[in-house]
């Protein structure tokens, strides 16, 4: 029962500090896309629409198949 908890602590140690680097470089760019201010900004909102319009096709299909 003591190794199940050591293993939980060690991997609960290892997941923490990943998980802490990656929010800070989101964090700044969601700030500057709030405001507008990204470097190449009218490409990247084109990115993230043809993303979406993906997605949504991706679930159409998705449903198309699961009804028939």
């Amino acid at each position: 029962m003591k190794l199940y908890r050591y293993i939980l602590i060690a991997a609960a140690l290892l997941t923490l500090p990943a998980c802490e680097q990656n929010a800070n470089s989101n964090r700044t760019d969601g700030v500057k896309d709030a405001l507008d201010v990204r470097s190449n900004e009218k490409l990247r909102d084109a990115g993230e629409d043809i993303e979406e319009a993906a997605k949504d096709v991706g679930h159409d299909i998705k449903d198309a198949v699961q009804e028939k």
